[in-house]
């Protein structure tokens, strides 16, 4: 009477775990359910402002327009930095969850483990006597052949337990796998929210110089833009004449054939805001110069992909520039440049955050930076050129009085061949 009562309480606390724990992971889908609508939420809030990007650098540039521009791009940063904690929330609640059914799959293994060495030791018992022992023991022949028959079931119902025991295992790793690449995926994110707050702080700082630079007055506004527009064309002049000699140095038959693919596109989703070579906006932006590269659409803060495997040969920031009063150099901004081992080289430009450092190995896809509008930039996007490698070398601008200590220069490519 005892027994059979102790086994009903062990069931009864059996269903009450059991619904404890269903009720607690329905609580946590419910909260992951929530993160998921605001993630759409912010999404679609940032998508808006990315396609209203190429309105606003469309407008006549003025004081005002330039910071409303700024103000903007901290706003889209600042949602940015909303979602990405959103998604570290979610992740959060994914991983409590993971950890769940990885307890509740090591007790299920824990008791398939223990019930298969019942039967065994069961199986092992029956075994120990020789089947004429057995005979002799039962009374009657039926009895004898009801134990072999137990006997039989005993062995497929072992066969059946190991196959159980062998799903829970390979289930378990899977789950323990999934809550692995969840753990890196949490961290990947507190590193991007760290840089999104890094760039905004660099947007903020970059309105405080802007209102600083000009007093707050159009006319200083206009003034600073005029200067900063001859110096650029200057460095753009010389830029092409050094390009232009090295591109007659481009050796063919060292080049990958151009084939769509070869190369992945920097930005996923990448819209194109201006092509390769002699396009409508080159003859405004660079003196009627060809175009050395591609622009991608590209808000502050979205992600810079590795176009292929290879090694950070050399970076820098143009706006960064030795000391007493100097302008900074009006060209790259901060820029990479990834040397390939199929003879390509990758320069990118403009970025507002990098992720990497000089000889670091790189794969394709590898997050290396952050779009922005470092350097001279109409508005924020990405640049992006090819190279040829044996091309590829670096310097100073020659120019009287150039800030432009460090630039890089090579025999470009059209990089749509290859994307």
């Amino acid at each position: 009477m005892v027994t059979r009562l102790l086994l009903i309480l062990s069931l009864f606390w059996a269903i009450l775990a059991n619904q404890a724990f269903a009720k607690a992971e329905n609580d946590l889908k419910a909260k992951i359910d929530e993160k998921n609508k605001e993630i759409e939420r912010l999404e679609l809030e940032i998508k808006e402002y990315q396609e209203n990007l190429g309105e606003a650098e469309a407008k006549t540039q003025t004081l005002k327009s330039e910071i409303t521009r700024i103000e903007k791009e901290i706003k889209n940063l600042n949602s940015q930095i909303s979602l990405t904690e959103k998604k570290i929330q979610k992740k959060e609640l994914e991983i409590t969850s993971l950890g769940t059914e990885i307890s509740q799959k090591e007790a299920l293994l824990l008791e398939q483990k223990e019930a298969l060495a019942k039967s065994l030791r069961e199986l092992n018992e029956m075994e120990s006597q020789n089947l004429l022992e057995m005979l002799l023991s039962y009374d009657n022949l039926s009895d004898f052949f009801d134990v072999i028959e137990d006997n039989q079931k005993l062995n497929s119902s072992i066969k059946e337990s190991v196959e159980v025991l062998k799903t829970t295992k390979n289930t378990l790793a899977q789950e323990k796998t999934k809550a692995q690449e969840a753990r890196d995926e949490l961290k990947f994110l507190k590193n991007e929210l760290g840089d999104k707050k890094s760039i905004t702080n660099s947007q903020k700082s970059e309105k405080s110089s802007l209102f600083s630079e000009t007093k707050n007055e159009e006319a200083r506004f206009q003034k600073l833009l005029s200067e900063r527009e001859r110096e650029r064309e200057a460095i753009l002049d010389e830029i092409q004449r050094i390009e232009d000699e090295l591109r007659g140095k481009i050796d063919s038959s060292a080049l990958p054939e151009p084939r769509p693919g070869t190369l992945l596109w920097p930005i996923e989703g990448a819209i194109l805001t201006q092509g390769f070579g002699n396009t409508p906006y080159s003859k405004i932006l660079y003196n009627g110069q060809p175009h050395n590269g591609i622009d991608i659409k590209a808000s502050v803060g979205t992600r810079v992909l590795a176009s292929e495997v290879g090694v950070v040969k050399e970076m820098g920031n143009t706006d960064i520039f030795g000391l007493g009063t100097r302008k900074p150099c009006l060209s790259y901004g901060k820029w990479v440049l990834i040397e390939h081992p199929n003879g390509l080289s990758t320069l990118y430009a403009h970025l507002s955050l990098t992720r990497v450092q000089k000889g670091e190995i790189i794969k394709r896809g590898d997050l290396i930076a952050y779009s922005g509008s470092t350097g001279y930039a109409t508005g924020p996007h990405l640049h992006f050129t090819v190279y040829e490698s044996k091309t590829v070398q670096f310097g100073p601008s020659k120019l009287p009085k150039s800030t432009c200590e460090f630039l890089p220069f090579g025999g470009y490519l059209n990089p749509l061949a290859y994307l």
